[in-house]
């Protein structure tokens, strides 16, 4: 009788009976926990770097002189957005310019750092510091629909930087010291590295159905009529912008040769339209304007009430500049041209001084 053979190899009946891997049920699982314990690491390590380096940053201005306050830095926003607000915020220079404000609330997503938005929720408090005198210009507290800002590149040169406000309202501590602006519907400035320049960044300004106090600068040009206005340019040499307050950043500027380039700005009142360009101005060792500006003048209204307004003619010019330029203009497509030249601290027509040159303050 012949031997019988076995063997080990299984039936389909024994495979049907051998246990399931549980990787495919747990496998998912344990991999969000991983992923999930990653993120979180990443989150926290990331809000704890914020904190530092504001810290380190406060710390910095504290040296430089600044007064820095705030009631507590907080960062939230986990797990996909980086959020930090800041309550009772206060930064002022040594030249006792800066700002303060309520509470200013600052959000980024968790995925790009690079680019933040600001929003003051309940206002600013701007400080104007002070004359060389000594005296103190006060604040002006700034509220509106809207005031927000954003900032991106910030491992760039130049930053992108940008700022809103809807519907704002400016209101001085002091009367007898009025701020450019009391009113707008809109107020908008941008700032960005300068497209293939390198230590370049364009600028711009633009502000809609703007008032001011008549005694303030826009309350002067406007005319007690709302106007709208736009300012742009370049500024070169950027990285030589830097000290402890803005005087000492503009003083440095200029001993390394800033310049702005290309500068255009157009103003609008009611029917008289301006518009003036220039392709280089500076600024001497005063802080007065140096260079030259050609100015286009159309339509109709009190063209030497805006030019004594702004202040590029003085008053005890204006019986020369009158008949020069014409006591009102006539709505026409050929504008009224003049030129001016900032120079010695002086305003210039030709060989003509009509008012001291504009110094920056």
């Amino acid at each position: 009788m012949p031997d019988t053979v076995t063997t080990d190899a299984a039936t389909p009946e024994t495979e049907s009976k051998k246990k399931p891997s549980r990787w495919g049920l747990f496998g998912p699982l344990l991999l969000a926990l991983v992923l999930f314990g990653l993120w979180s690491g990443y989150w926290l390590y990331t809000a704890r770097q914020i904190e530092t380096r504001m810290t380190e940053y406060s710390d910095g201005l504290v040296r430089a002189g600044y007064h820095i306050g705030h009631d507590g830095l907080k960062v939230r926003g986990y797990p996909f957005r980086m959020f930090v607000s800041l309550d009772q915020a206060q930064v002022i220079s040594p030249s006792g310019k800066g700002f303060a404000a309520p509470r200013l609330e600052a959000e980024a997503s968790a995925f790009v750092l690079d680019r933040w938005v600001i929003v003051a929720t309940e206002g600013l408090t701007l400080y104007r510091g002070r004359l060389k005198d000594g005296t103190e210009l006060g604040t002006v507290n700034v509220t509106g629909d809207a005031l927000r800002a954003s900032v991106s590149g910030l491992n760039d040169p130049v930053h992108d930087v940008r700022f809103e406000g809807l519907n704002p309202l400016f209101t001085v501590s002091k009367p007898e010291h009025p701020f450019f602006i009391s009113q707008a519907q809109r107020f908008e400035a941008y700032m960005r590295p300068t497209e293939n320049t390198a230590d370049s960044a364009d600028f711009l300004w633009r502000v809609t159905g703007a008032r001011g106090e008549p005694a303030s600068l826009s309350g002067r040009i406007g005319q007690s009529k709302p106007f709208n206005l736009h300012l742009e340019g370049v500024i070169d040499r950027f990285s030589a912008l830097k000290g402890a307050d803005f005087t000492k950043s503009l003083n440095n500027w200029r001993d390394k040769g800033g310049t702005l380039k290309r500068v255009r700005t157009s103003l609008i009142i009611d029917q008289l339209d301006l518009f003036a360009e220039s392709e280089s101005l500076g600024i001497d060792a005063n802080r007065a304007l140096k260079g030259p500006l050609a100015l286009e003048i159309k339509g109709q209204g009190d063209a030497v009430g805006f030019l004594i307004g702004a202040g590029l003619i003085a008053p005890e010019y204006e019986p020369l500049a009158r008949p020069f330029i014409g006591s009102q203009l006539v709505i026409s497509d050929t504008p009224v041209k003049l030129g001016f030249d900032f120079r010695d601290g002086g305003t210039y027509v030709g060989t003509l001084k009509v008012s001291d040159a504009p110094v920056v303050h």
